[in-house]
């Protein structure tokens, strides 16, 4: 199954993670770059606002034609229980070429099941796998074996 891994993430741990699922799944992957300076507790809490009210980014045009691919694996960083702005903007742009999808996303604490929740409703498409890490996974590394938990259940 052709696969493309998209993500965008302001601090890196999406970052790491798309990387790692790529890798994993031998993949294309894409980062969602985005116009707007999301940097620093403003860019921190406009972030968090414009999530919560389901505002759109800028962003750059993509690389990869999500149309030559059978899977589209989404990561973001959770931003008020939502999924980020840029991740948003991107779905949007490309709602009519989402094949099958699976998504993965990265949070301080919460909001992991409403942003599964979120995916789904603004795409109305369930994703097949999903997958949520908390930022403490990521940095004692027991996010490994769930990143090889979700690539066995994408494969």
């Amino acid at each position: 199954m052709k696969t493309l891994v998209v993500y965008y993430s302001r601090t890196g741990n999406t970052k790491m993670i798309a990387e790692s699922i790529s890798k994993a799944l031998d993949s294309d992957i894409e980062e969602i770059i985005d116009t707007e300076k999301r940097s620093g507790i403003i860019g921190y809490i406009k972030s968090g606002y414009e999530a919560s009210r389901g505002k759109l980014s800028e962003i750059q045009e993509p690389k990869h034609d999500l149309s030559q691919y059978d899977l589209l694996i989404i990561g973001t960083p959770i931003w008020a229980s939502k999924m980020a702005v840029p991740v948003r903007a991107y779905l949007k742009n490309n709602m009519d070429k989402i094949p099958l999808l699976a998504c993965f996303s990265t949070c301080g604490s919460s909001g992991i099941e409403k942003t599964n929740q979120d995916f789904a409703d603004y795409t109305n498409i369930t994703p097949m796998v999903t997958l949520g890490l908390k930022s403490s996974q990521i940095k004692d590394g027991s996010y490994n074996a769930m990143i090889d938990k979700f690539v066995q259940e994408v494969i």
